[in-house]
């Protein structure tokens, strides 16, 4: 049986696959998307209060449009920050300076492989080698 979720929009209770909306309540955001896409497309440099009055999706939708990186705020003039240092960004949650910088420490904290080094194999046709079974004489 799959696993069952309820609807974080409209509370229904369907089958989840990765988003916490059902399909309608997808299908209905994808299509406020693209509402939203077409007007910043017709429209460049328009503002969000803009795009929301004349399309009648939320702010709060538009936003997280932008944080997602579906929509870029070249075309839209919003006021979306970098959750990390504040910093002004066009889409996403971070800038490209954090994100390097997250990179950074990640890797830093990474076990480093010399590339030089070779997995060890052991000599071919050694006996040693072999796997066997141990017999613990139950039977």
């Amino acid at each position: 049986m799959s696993n069952l979720r309820n609807c974080s929009k409209c509370g229904r209770v369907f089958p989840y696959m990765g988003r916490n909306i059902c399909p309608r309540c997808l299908e209905k955001e994808e299509d406020e998307y693209q509402v939203v896409r077409r007007y910043v497309r017709d429209h460049p440099g328009a503002g969000v209060i803009e795009v929301v009055e004349e399309t009648g999706v939320e702010e709060d939708k538009i936003l997280q449009f932008l944080r997602d990186g579906r929509l870029q705020a070249k075309g839209l003039t919003a006021s979306l920050r970098c959750e990390r240092c504040g910093q002004s960004i066009n889409s996403g949650r971070f800038c490209e300076s954090c994100i390097n910088e997250v990179n950074a420490e990640i890797q830093g904290h990474l076990p480093q492989k010399a590339k030089s080094e070779e997995p060890k194999r052991p000599p071919r046709g050694k006996v040693k080698d072999k796997m066997h079974i141990k017999d613990r004489g139950f039977f």
